[in-house]
Order: structure tokens, then sequence, then C-alpha cells
């Protein structure tokens, strides 16, 4: 059976928290965008900077989603990006980031549609130009090293996402880095733990699985008390037919 139709899903988020010591404070999906329909088309967020009296506090956040019709040679590509500028989290130790950067890039063509080989209806997905900068705790340098896919070439990128048959040992690095996301992680005392490049799959009514990636996601564990994330999104596609 030919595929019909294309149906894009993509958001971006910029920062969410829920401090319950002090408070409770909550900021609520602070610059967050996502495709108002399945189709294709160009939606951005932005928040302008907060400060919580729990001790979380951010500056400007932009977020895009740029789902692109299908092209001459049958590909649909969404790109999706977040910046966040000087995000602080100020409690018993300062945790400090100049810019957080997130992107997602999710490809699908055509004639994989009904190939009936193991990629045949599996929406590609790898981060596109992610990193920190300037990420310090305590005025110390603190280097979080995210694994391979986050460190693509364009060439290698684009050459894993455009091939009739995928890469193995990129599909092989991705799979990796889903599965090291529960230990991909760092505990400071009298904080919390801090969770960097953390890459899921979520469950959806379809029967393949919504990626979603935070750059930083925090279990604080004294003063500041609760969550929060800063950078990230999800996205997927589905061909009908």
């Amino acid at each position: 059976m030919p595929m019909n139709d294309y149906m894009y899903h993509a958001e971006a988020y910029g920062v969410d928290a829920d401090i319950t010591d002090p408070g409770p404070y909550k900021l609520d999906g602070h610059g967050k965008c996502g495709l108002p329909d399945s189709k294709p088309g160009k939606c951005n967020g932005h928040h302008d900077g907060h400060t919580m009296k729990g001790g979380l506090s951010h500056g400007t956040c932009a977020t895009e989603v740029h789902a692109m019709p299908e092209d001459k040679d049958g590909f649909f590509r969404t790109e999706i990006r977040s910046t966040i500028e000087n995000l602080n989290v100020d409690g018993k130790s300062i945790l400090h980031v100049n810019r957080i950067r997130f992107g997602m890039v999710t490809v699908f063509r055509r004639q994989w549609y009904d190939r009936g080989g193991s990629h045949d209806r599996r929406t590609r997905v790898l981060p596109l130009d992610c990193g920190f900068e300037n990420l310090t705790l305590n005025g110390s340098p603190l280097d979080l090293k995210l694994p391979a896919p986050f460190h693509y070439s364009t060439d290698r990128r684009e050459s894993y996402l455009a091939a009739d048959e995928p890469d193995p040992q990129v599909d092989g690095e991705v799979r990796q880095a889903i599965t090291d996301s529960i230990s991909r992680s760092i505990f400071i005392p009298n904080f919390g733990r801090i969770f960097f490049g953390e890459w899921t799959l979520l469950p959806n009514d379809k029967w393949h699985q919504v990626h979603q990636i935070f750059m930083l996601r925090f279990a604080f564990s004294s003063p500041p008390a609760g969550s929060g994330t800063g950078g990230g999104g999800q996205g997927d596609g589905t061909g009908g037919g």
C-alpha cells in the first residue's frame, strides 16, 4: 500500500521548573512552541527571562520548529531548535551556563514506506548543533561530555539521514546514547542530580515512539527542592496509507 500522508510532530522547549522548597514556585513552558497540527509549517516561541524566588533564573529563551514540505526526492524533514541564555540555579551550590543550544532533526522518505525492511517506516532522528557555553559549578568549569551522536559532522549526520540503509554504526551509537541516558548524570551534595543530554523514547498512539531530548534536567535534593529542565524538544513523524 503506498503512503498517502505524512503527519509531522515536533515541540521545542525553553525552561520548565517546579520548585517545592522554598515555594511552591512554578515555571511552566517558558518559550515552548509546537506544531499546531500535523502539517508542515513554522512556529516560534520566546520568553524574555525570569527570576524565581526559589533560586532559578534564566535570560531569553528562543525556540523554533520548522517542518518542511516534502521535497522533490520524497524527503520530509523537521528541524527543532532551542536556545537558553544565562540559566542560573542558586542554592547551596551555584550552577551557571551562559548559553544552552539544543537542536534535533527528524527525516523520513516516502520511498522507504513500502520497502519491507526493518527501517521502512521509521523516522530517523539525530541531535543538531547542541552544546553548552561556559557551564560552571561554583565558578569552576563543569565538563559534561555528550555522547557521539551530539558531535557528528554535517556530512556524517546528513549521510545517515538520507541513506536508504542507515549506517549501522550510527544506529548503534544512537541506541547507546538512549540506553545510557539514565547514567549520564552527576550528583552534587547539597544540590541534587543533574542529567545532561537525556535522550528518551516516549510511548505514542502509533506503533513507533517519540524521541525526546533535554540538554539539562535537574532533580534538586535540598533547597532548592524540586525539578527543572533547560533546553530540549521532541519529534517524530508518521506515514499513513
